[in-house]
């Protein structure tokens, strides 16, 4: 972490990526760790998958881009581990290639506004680039989490800090349920006999 730049006369309310109440996310099923270039605060994909269904690194690597179309994992919460190598380097929201990501997949986290944004909106992600935006539920690249604004909040502007909130089932969870119910309706259950 570099030198104080400034003094603010009030408490931040929050930081990108902090979750607003402890204890209250859902967290990916498999554990990611960082290509590095995944920023705490923001959404992680997938890394692209070889032939073989593996990942090019042969483990679950994470990364802030993908390919068009693909589905975030999630949203990265601020647990930074790292170490301090000059008191005059500046502190750094992204993960290190090879450490581990806690990616929610469901909660509220403070998100630094990446343009003007109103209560409600869907957050929407290009995969492409991992630029965020806001629009309707269900536009391209929704997220499947909502802007929310802290209290005493009526409007942002870009860089201001928003929450997004993310109760319900994701688009990327969805898509995932539907494929394991027509797999489930496929199987057939009961066939095998037992000899006595």
């Amino acid at each position: 972490m570099g030198f104080q730049k400034t003094i603010n006369l009030d408490p931040a309310i929050g930081m990108p990526g902090a979750e607003v109440n402890p204890g209250q996310a859902v967290y990916t099923a498999f554990n990611f760790v960082s290509d590095g270039t995944v920023r705490a605060g923001t959404f992680a994909f997938a890394k692209t998958l070889d032939s073989n269904g593996y990942p090019i690194t042969k483990m679950n690597q994470a990364s802030a881009t993908s390919d068009s179309g693909a589905k975030v994992l999630g949203f990265v919460e601020r647990n930074l581990i790292g170490n301090l190598i000059s008191p005059l380097v500046e502190a750094s929201d992204v993960y290190s290639a090879g450490l581990g990501l806690p990616i929610a997949i469901r909660g509220q986290f403070y998100a630094n506004a990446s343009g003007t944004a109103q209560a409600g909106q869907s957050v929407l992600c290009d995969p492409a680039t991992g630029n965020v935006t806001y629009g309707a539920a269900g536009a391209a690249n929704d997220t499947g989490w909502v802007v929310k604004f802290p209290r005493g909040v009526s409007e942002v502007a870009e860089g201001d800090l928003v929450i997004y909130e993310n109760f319900g089932v994701s688009v990327a969870a969805a898509s995932v349920v539907s494929s394991a119910d027509e797999t489930v309706g496929k199987a057939r259950v009961g066939t095998s006999k037992v000899a006595a």
